[in-house]
């Protein structure tokens, strides 16, 4: 099952979409990354899980939550997903958690928690974006961010 949830691209843009929300994660060397769909595919629908798992061969994965506004509900898909038996194999040392969402809030401590849950569980950046944006992969899975 999982051969027909993962492609291979080599794009030197990457992008994941979804409900207008988008990941777009930046190649310049052309490297084969590859491009899980968890939701529905690795993760069977009716269990909770992330969008998408992007990951950049021995460096780095990705795993990318494409939400409207109920940010709390994405972090619970993002851990939920990471620990899940399916998408193990395909993690890479590096992890990192990132949200595109439409609107963030000002303040939420289940995003607190989050971050500080995916720094000391998993030594690993978690990030709610409030826009369609460009990413290094590598900086995602950093703890101080993509920005």
């Amino acid at each position: 099952m999982a051969d027909n949830c993962t492609t291979s691209k080599n794009h030197s843009k990457i992008k994941v979409e979804e409900n207008k929300r988008q990941a777009v994660f930046i190649n310049k060397e052309r490297i084969e990354y590859k491009v899980s769909r968890v939701d529905g595919c690795l993760i069977p629908r009716g269990e909770t899980a992330a969008d998408y798992l992007v990951v950049k061969p021995e460096s780095t994965s990705v795993l990318v939550e494409l939400k409207g506004k109920d940010v709390q509900h994405a972090c619970e898909q993002l851990f939920s997903s990471v620990e899940n038996y399916a998408v193990k194999p395909f993690l890479e040392k590096k992890i990192g958690f990132l949200v595109v969402c439409s609107r963030y809030p000002r303040f939420d401590t289940f995003v607190a928690r989050a971050k500080q849950k995916a720094a000391k569980k998993y030594r690993a950046g978690f990030h709610v974006i409030a826009e369609n944006r460009e990413y290094d992969i590598e900086k995602c899975a950093e703890i101080e961010g993509p920005n």
